[in-house]
């Protein structure tokens, strides 16, 4: 079951990334709170980024995905989901990979 969700993140973020577009989810009165609790990770992988466990949008309803390792992509970072307020409710922009000067990419990552 786990590796599915992991691999429907990981198509979600594919399409995210080609249509270069941050998805947005329906509108709630209050933000979801996570089933888990967020431990940040300090391991650093050499090949690989570590993306935090985060809701994604899903046929239009939100699913939470736990953290997992993903391998990195030259000249992007990830940028992790959030909510966001509006005078409607609280609605969650999708995580994706942003593109960044590749100098910029390789003093992060050197």
């Amino acid at each position: 079951m786990k590796m599915k969700k992991i691999l429907l993140i990981t198509i979600v973020m594919t399409l995210i990334n080609i249509s270069k577009i941050n998805a947005a989810g329906p509108i709630l009165i209050k933000k979801l709170v996570p089933p888990e609790i967020n431990e940040p990770q300090t391991l650093q992988k050499r090949a690989s980024t570590w993306i935090e466990g985060q809701w994604v949008t899903v046929n239009n309803q939100y699913e939470w995905v736990s953290g997992y390792w993903t391998p990195k992509k030259i000249g992007y970072v990830f940028v992790n989901g959030e909510w966001h307020q509006s005078s409607k409710g609280w609605q969650w922009k999708d995580g994706y990979w942003k593109k960044i000067d590749l100098n910029k990419w390789m003093n992060l990552y050197s």
